[in-house]
């Protein structure tokens, strides 16, 4: 039996009820269920295993060698292939990757030791003497003690006859920033040149007077003639300042029982070190009473400055 549409009453939907302004909604919460974490970690320990195992071998797999996961200031370009370059404790993975890898065709030992490399005509032709053959390097300029530890991480270049280190080759502003900070940083400065003036006390007061500013605090002041602190300097021709500037220096005293022999070191640029030393000697000329004794002793010291 066919109805038409027309007989079926329709049903009027029921708009949703808004709650009131300032009334709140009303939520119901159902039966909380309990969960056993024993039983749940249980049944689940073999898959927390192997994340754990994922996440240890995800640190040493991958394209990441051993080499490579050294911190930036223990990184060294031999260490690619000269497994006595890596830390102990990455040997053992440094040869499993060197065994596998197929860029060489040497063959790797159970120590780390190359078994078929040639040995190149370099090695045969070296010197029995490393120091003999950095003394012949040295020809025609100076290097000073630390020379070797600062080509190997930064741009060396010659000034002043010396080789000293210009800009570093690694990105480092953060690290030097940081310890300067909280630390302190130590520098070579070996390159300047140290004289030493042997003699009476008032004798070597005197003969730098004439070099110094009228105002300025000489070398036989308080804090300065006990030999605890070094004293600045500004350098002239003799009788000529404010004209005639050679530049600044750094004078300590060594400490002595008495006056009559003291020993001054004058630390000044190796800019102005010839003429500075040429100007002590011609004003000991000039003064035949003054027995003072002028030394150049920069080749046998080496000094550190922290800043």
């Amino acid at each position: 039996m066919n109805t038409s549409s027309s007989s079926i009453p329709e049903r009027k939907r029921k708009a949703p009820q808004q709650p009131e302004r300032g009334q709140a909604k009303r939520y119901t919460l159902g039966k909380a269920r309990s969960v056993d974490v024993v039983s749940f970690v249980e049944a689940r320990a073999f898959e927390i295993n192997a994340l754990q195992k994922s996440l240890q071998n995800a640190r040493t797999s991958g394209n990441t060698r051993a080499f490579q996961t050294l911190p930036r200031h223990l990184r060294r370009r031999a260490a690619s292939h000269n497994i006595k370059r890596i830390p102990a404790r990455l040997r053992e993975r440094a040869i499993a990757e060197m065994k596998k890898s197929a860029q060489s065709s040497k063959t790797l030992g159970e120590t780390g030791r190359l078994t078929n490399a040639k040995k190149s005509r370099r090695y045969k032709r070296r010197n029995a003497s490393g120091r003999a053959e950095f003394e012949r390097r040295q020809h025609g300029k100076r290097w000073l003690e630390t020379h070797v530890w600062h080509a190997k991480r930064m741009r060396m270049c010659e000034l002043w006859n010396t080789m000293v280190a210009e800009t570093p080759n690694e990105r480092s502003h953060r690290a030097a920033y940081r310890a300067a900070k909280e630390n302190t940083h130590i520098q070579d400065v070996s390159y300047y040149a140290m004289l030493e003036l042997t003699g009476p006390e008032a004798a070597i007061v005197a003969l730098l007077r004439p070099l110094l500013s009228p105002t300025e605090l000489t070398v036989a002041m308080r804090p300065y003639i006990g030999g605890a602190r070094m004293a600045p300097l500004t350098l002239h021709r003799k009788g000529m300042y404010p004209q005639g500037l050679l530049g600044p220096a750094t004078a300590l005293w060594q400490p002595g029982p008495t006056a009559d022999c003291r020993t001054l070191w004058l630390r000044v640029h190796p800019a102005s070190s010839d003429a500075v030393a040429n100007e002590l000697n011609r004003a000991v000329e000039a003064q035949n009473d003054l027995q003072v004794k002028i030394t150049d002793i920069s080749q046998e010291l080496v000094s550190f400055e922290l800043l």
